[in-house]
């Protein structure tokens, strides 16, 4: 098989692999509208399952390929995206790969270094302390964005037609929404936040 025959396979697998986690992850996100308690107790349940001594290291592996394989199709197709679908599948794609790459990279150094649970209160650390939502905000909404975003392009190329545009542009405006009220959730639009004092000393010493 060609190489780049086996590029995409690899980036299809390890999309599959990754999907079924990030669905749980937005979930998890989405129950924290119903209050941290929420969050915290579905995050507990789905914990037994995406990080036990089997499954998080197929985790971290299907990231990384995702990521290097994504990489790589961009860089064999440079020059040669036309169009409105094939830019948005580029940008939304690297904004991922810096996205997974960057999150996974931190969620491990604050577990390693700092003996903090990448939990609730490690997002709204970032979310609620001024003048962090000035970056994180965006960061944050751009993730949960692009991969939407990219679910879109996706969908479009394996529909096509009429039905394809309608699906893609479901899946944006979908993504939108759901960037706006994660984002929201922990910045403490519905309820207030009171991080604990080992959240809000990691940060304060940069401020």
């Amino acid at each position: 098989m060609h190489a780049g025959r086996w590029i995409r396979v690899a980036h299809r697998v390890s999309a599959v692999v990754l999907a079924i986690f990030l669905a749980t992850h937005l979930l998890n996100h989405v129950a924290g509208l119903w209050g941290v308690a929420a969050h915290l107790a579905f995050m507990d349940e789905a914990r037994l399952v995406y990080r036990s001594p089997a499954l998080e290291p197929m985790l971290l592996a299907a990231a990384l390929v995702q990521i290097v394989t994504g990489v790589e199709q961009v860089r064999a197709g440079w020059g040669t995206r036309r169009g409105f679908w094939q830019r948005t599948q580029v940008v939304s794609g690297l904004y991922l790969a810096f996205f997974l790459a960057n999150h996974a990279f931190w969620v491990l150094v604050a577990r390693s270094s700092y003996g903090l649970d990448s939990n609730f209160y490690l997002a709204a650390t970032f979310l609620t302390i001024a003048p962090l939502p000035i970056l994180f905000a965006p960061y944050y909404a751009m993730g949960v964005f692009a991969l939407f975003a990219h679910l879109a392009c996706a969908a479009h190329f394996r529909i096509q037609g009429r039905t394809g545009d309608r699906v893609g542009q479901a899946f944006f405006a979908g993504g939108a929404v759901l960037a706006g009220v994660i984002v929201a959730v922990f910045m403490g639009a519905f309820y207030d936040i009171h991080l604990p004092p080992a959240y809000r000393a990691l940060v304060e010493p940069f401020l």
